[in-house]
């Protein structure tokens, strides 16, 4: 099975989600689809979500509908070539 894995800035990521309908497909993905990882201190702070491509589409139209900012993020997630 295919994933994608967004990678978001943590004000990106707040923003995103505070803007999204708490009832909506796309904020439940966002919320439970975290992946919990410890980052080192020399790489920025990033939060991660893990989603099937069509989830991954989802989020990119609601970004683009409501905030955005975020949506070149999921982009770059969307057009990483799965490793075989």
């Amino acid at each position: 099975m295919t994933t994608v894995l967004i990678r978001l800035p943590p004000e990106h990521y707040d923003l995103l989600a505070g803007a999204l309908e708490i009832t909506s497909a796309e904020y439940t993905i966002v919320k439970n689809n975290l992946v919990p990882r410890q980052q080192s201190s020399a790489e920025p702070p990033m939060v991660e979500i893990l989603c099937d491509p069509d989830e991954a589409k989802l989020l990119l139209e609601a970004a683009r509908r409501v905030y955005p900012e975020a949506a070149p993020f999921i982009e770059d997630a969307m057009s990483v070539e799965p490793e075989a």
